[in-house]
């Protein structure tokens, strides 16, 4: 099987059409660090009335693949290294290494798995041609299994007529999350009309895991301050039941109590606390979520407003 075909550079080879703006001048920054990995699930479907048509390789490959992956393995100015991996469906897993400068966009085997974090709509995707002319169109926040996320949106679009009267066309939508820069999603899709044959494919390619955004574990000191605290109490308590004892002989039966309690009270209360922690970061993450949506929603009103 083909390296390069197998390889992410294989979304890479519809994102070369130009599209006409202005690029500002953004500062270019990494946020992403070693160690970060990001995974993806591929598709790639298509359907024609051309009973000579043969559906392209790459298109094909994505159906047979469990996943792609890319893990960060250096980090040096606006330079990103990775280790690129695909496994297949058959077992077959195949390794290779890239880079990219997120400023310039040059790159080996990575073009578009990166952009420039915190970019707004308006800037380039990158600095240098023939990227340098590819525009952020927005910043709109789009679901993934790591949850609600504002992504960097690019729409490229094209279409042409060859001079046999074929008409191509080329639709492009490429999603960057804005706080790292990381691709989230790429569809891919070109058509092609040959008199009244109509052929159409795509490709496609979403984040499906990484351990950048992970629900926030349960601090590990609070965790060790609650089990001090409870058997704190437990000692205090057995100690005072151990002289009523003396006073009183039946509450030998009530240490006994005691110790059962405290036990149990050190084995569930770092429960309920993880379990109320959980609760409260998901209820922040929603409530962060919901207030920069009504942010972008009177934003959009003020803007329809001054026009």
């Amino acid at each position: 099987m083909n390296r390069e075909i197998v390889s992410f550079s294989l979304m890479s080879t519809f994102l070369l059409i130009a599209m006409v703006g202005a690029a500002s001048a953004q500062t270019r920054t990494v946020t992403v660090t070693m160690g970060n990995t990001f995974k993806y699930n591929t598709t790639g479907s298509w359907s024609s009335n051309d009973p000579s048509f043969t559906p392209p390789t790459s298109v094909e490959n994505l159906n047979k693949t469990e996943w792609m992956q890319v893990a960060v393995t250096a980090i040096s100015g606006t330079n990103i290294t990775g280790q690129l991996t695909t496994l297949f469906k058959n077992g077959t897993e195949i390794t290779s290494d890239g880079w990219i400068d997120i400023e310039t966009g040059n790159n080996e085997n990575m073009t578009t798995l990166f952009i420039s974090a915190n970019l707004i709509a308006g800037d380039s995707m990158y600095t240098s041609p023939p990227f340098d002319t590819e525009i952020i169109n927005e910043t709109v926040s789009r679901t993934y299994p790591s949850g609600t996320r504002d992504t960097n949106h690019v729409n490229m679009t094209s279409a042409s007529t060859s001079i046999l009267g074929n008409n191509l066309s080329v639709a492009n939508n490429i999603y960057w999350d804005k706080s790292t820069g990381v691709l989230v999603e790429l569809s891919a899709e070109e058509s092609n009309q040959t008199g009244t044959y109509m052929t159409t494919w795509s490709e496609d390619m979403q984040i499906s895991n990484s351990n950048v955004w992970t629900v926030p574990e349960f601090p590990n000191w609070t965790l060790t301050l609650l089990t001090l605290i409870g058997l704190s109490s437990a000692i205090v308590t057995i100690h005072r039941q151990k002289r009523a004892k003396n006073l009183y002989p039946s509450a030998r039966k009530s240490v006994l109590q005691a110790v059962f309690v405290n036990i149990f009270g050190l084995s569930i209360l770092p429960l309920c606390s993880m379990l109320t922690a959980f609760i409260v970061a998901t209820t922040a993450s929603e409530l962060i979520a919901n207030q920069n949506a009504i942010s972008r929603n009177n934003d959009s009103k003020e803007n329809q407003s001054a026009s």
